[in-house]
């Protein structure tokens, strides 16, 4: 090490973990650093041990300085990296679509438990950056996955992800609530349910970077997506299956939507009931 270098270790002390002390909390400063290391220095969280009395390249100094800079101002780290894993798959991201929470990645692993190995067409309406169609269709090759979603930014971001993994889905822009569907066996959404009026409920992260279409409801009327998705259930015929993430604190009235029809609610794995499964 030449004299003046720092390892990996004082860089990380001094430029990352003092300047975002305040603003978080050890472990989750320390998972931040493993995962800007992995996407911008190519290294695996494993190697650490070994890697943090290295000298820290000089070429990263400006970009790890420019994204304390930005996690300074709130914004999440995987908008930073433009990157994200779901179900140990990486992919793009940007803030023109959520970021990947763990119950999605839950209802995803219950549709494969679920539905039958034989051919289906299944929809994603609000698809954002495609996870849930590019997970199914990696895991069923033989299935047909069509993503909807009204943001042409979004698409742009499914068709790159749907590339990167080598997923043959039918991306369609457009709008959920006035879509008139193809043929299909099984309805999967995570739609937006935040009413505009509580928005200041939000953590800052989520309400100042995420896409509000994805967020928000455009109307006071946070069931406004699930009734129309509960109008394709209604003039559907017998032994359709729809999979939806829910507003966990309105899950019995969007269970009530598809009243006459058999429902299943599943909780989260933090114990709030997150997801429904409906068959027509």
């Amino acid at each position: 090490m030449h004299q003046g270098a720092r390892t990996y270790q004082e860089v990380k002390k001094q430029d990352f973990d003092q300047p975002l002390a305040k603003q978080y909390a050890a472990g989750e400063l320390r998972a931040m650093w493993l995962a800007w290391l992995a996407c911008k220095a190519d290294k695996v969280a494993s190697s650490w041990a070994n890697l943090q009395y290295e000298p820290f390249p000089g070429h990263l100094r400006q970009e790890l300085a420019a994204t304390v800079v930005s996690l300074q101002s709130g914004k999440p780290l995987q908008y930073v990296l433009n990157e994200a894993y779901f179900l140990e798959r990486k992919f793009v991201l940007n803030e023109s679509v959520l970021i990947p929470r763990p119950e999605t990645e839950e209802l995803v692993l219950w549709m494969l438990e679920s539905l039958p190995a034989t051919d289906l067409h299944l929809i994603d309406l609000g698809t954002g950056s495609g996870i849930i169609p590019i997970s199914l269709k990696l895991a069923r090759p033989h299935w047909q996955l069509t993503g909807v979603d009204l943001s042409p930014e979004a698409i742009a971001t499914a068709k790159i992800n749907g590339a990167r993994l080598a997923a043959e889905v039918h991306w369609l822009e457009a709008d959920m609530l006035t879509l008139s569907l193809p043929p299909w066996d099984v309805l999967v959404s995570n739609p937006p349910y935040i009413p505009y009026n509580e928005a200041a409920s939000l953590s800052p992260q989520v309400r100042d970077f995420e896409p509000a279409m994805a967020l928000f409801s455009p109307t006071t009327d946070a069931l406004l997506f699930y009734k129309a998705i509960a109008e394709h259930a209604h003039q559907a015929p017998p032994g359709k299956q729809l999979f939806l993430e829910l507003n966990y604190e309105k899950a019995l009235e969007i269970e009530g939507l598809f009243e006459g029809m058999k429902t299943e609610l599943r909780a989260d794995l933090q114990g709030k009931a997150r997801m429904l499964r409906v068959l027509t």
